[in-house]
């Protein structure tokens, strides 16, 4: 499946979040309910897919406000997120960190030990 995504010019929003969703899906029983903090720079790079604000980054990502900051701050110092009145947008380079993400993912998949159902133990 990520083949078909390495080398794309930009990311196709439905192949993201299918990898995504199988990411969350497969590794939850694995790492618990917590989240990572590339997991959330993840959601929060899909979900900015189009511009969006401060606010409704926050509810959907179910961050409190000092996490949102600092996760924003690191995110647009690297160039991953990009600001434009108020409203930030995934950029180009944000568009491949995700796809390098759910690479990664499907790579680390293959080393997962799996159950008599092919579901992560």
């Amino acid at each position: 499946m990520t083949s078909s995504l390495f080398g794309a010019n930009k990311l196709n929003s439905h192949e993201l979040q299918f990898a995504l969703l199988k990411h969350d899906r497969e590794w939850s029983s694995i790492k618990g309910s917590r989240r990572g903090k590339l997991d959330i720079i993840a959601e929060i790079l899909l979900f900015c897919e189009k511009q969006k604000t401060k606010t409704s980054i926050m509810y959907n990502t179910n961050l409190n406000y000092s996490q949102l900051k600092a996760h924003m701050d690191t995110l647009l110092s690297q160039g991953l997120l990009a600001k434009n009145l108020n409203k930030y947008i995934t950029t180009e380079r944000g568009y491949r960190f995700l796809e390098l993400f759910a690479q990664l993912n499907d790579l680390l998949e293959e080393f997962t030990p799996k159950d008599a159902y092919g579901l992560p133990k």
